[in-house]
């Protein structure tokens, strides 16, 4: 961006703290600014029927988190609420909007940055429609692992929220997680998840 539209944004934002479990944003409510995460954890979900969530995402921060009804009917399509204490900068959207429509190369990474979002997506459904419960849980521990945390340890993330990323009930994924320590393929230690055989893991989510 030129130093200009910097500006502009930033005459167009606030910032937020939130504690841990705080929603962020509400699935349906009004769509009003783009939300960018600068400190903490967040998580992206789909409220679904009977009360059952479906995460789609942990949110790190610089991520930009928009909806596709920016574009559409002004509404968030998803919830996204704080698995740690967060800081968030919310940019008012016809700000950002104004950007995106007079830089050609802000817009074309924009662009690129939401169908990179759009296919984990995609891959993501194939994964809870298509796998049995070991592979689920084994692409839950390897994303995790890969693309959240990088200290080698699993951190801030219940048993439901395994469930919920997964598509399955609480109860499975505990015990699909007792499986996997048992065979010596994960630990915990107060609470985190620490990944001793990521061979297995793979084969696991490969064979899934």
């Amino acid at each position: 961006m030129k130093e200009d539209e910097l500006d502009h944004l930033n005459s167009h934002r606030l910032e937020v703290h939130f504690k841990q479990g705080e929603v962020i944003f509400k699935q349906g409510s009004p769509f009003t600014h783009i939300v960018i995460l600068h400190t903490g954890l967040g998580k992206s979900y789909i409220e679904g029927y009977r009360d059952r969530n479906l995460i789609i995402g942990f949110v790190k921060p610089y991520e930009i988190n928009c909806s596709p009804g920016m574009y559409v009917d002004g509404r968030h399509h998803c919830s996204m609420s704080a698995v740690t204490d967060v800081g968030a900068c919310f940019i008012e959207v016809n700000a950002f909007k104004k950007i995106i429509s007079q830089n050609p190369r802000f817009t074309e990474e924009f662009i690129k940055f939401m169908s990179e979002k759009t296919i984990h997506t995609f891959n993501r459904f194939t994964t809870t429609t298509q796998k049995n419960m070991e592979g689920r849980i084994a692409e839950a521990l390897l994303y995790f692992s890969s693309k959240i945390f990088t200290n080698g340890q699993i951190t801030h993330v219940t048993k439901q929220d395994f469930a919920d990323f997964t598509s399955m009930t609480r109860e499975s994924a505990i015990r699909v997680l007792k499986e996997f320590k048992d065979e010596g393929v994960i630990d915990e230690h107060d609470k985190s998840i620490v990944i001793l055989d990521e061979k297995t893991l793979i084969k696991y989510a490969d064979l899934g």
